[in-house]
């Protein structure tokens, strides 16, 4: 049985396993975020695609419908990976391992957004 005392802040702190643990729960975290990323751009990717070069196999409202529904998806990835970051950030406020800076976790996925958006809204008017 085990009787010594429960682990202090400062000793957890101190402890080489956990900030080896928390710097792998960062970097897993990071290659979440990185993937999520990833799926969203494939989605706004294959979305502009499939409107470029499916007009005369697929006209009219199902390509429309193919179209917005996939930039919709990327749109929806771009808010994940955002969320997830913000969730990550709060959960390890109090690891000493270094996160993405806040700019970059936040930026990018809003300019994605943002631009998956105006491709979206342009789709819907033409």
């Amino acid at each position: 049985m085990d009787t010594s005392s429960p682990a202090t802040p400062s000793s957890v702190a101190d402890n080489p396993q956990v900030r080896l643990a928390e710097d792998r729960t960062v970097l897993a975290a990071e290659r979440t975020y990185a993937s999520w990323l990833r799926t969203g751009l494939s989605f706004l990717a294959v979305g502009l695609a499939a409107q470029r070069f499916l007009r005369e196999a697929l006209p009219g409202s199902p390509l429309f419908l193919v179209s917005f529904t996939l930039i919709f998806c990327a749109i929806v990835c771009f808010g994940a990976a955002a969320w997830r970051d913000a969730e990550v950030r709060r959960r390890l406020g109090h690891a000493q391992v270094r996160l993405l800076p806040r700019f970059v976790a936040l930026g990018l996925p809003v300019m994605l957004l943002a631009m998956s958006s105006v491709a979206a809204a342009f789709l819907w008017t033409h």
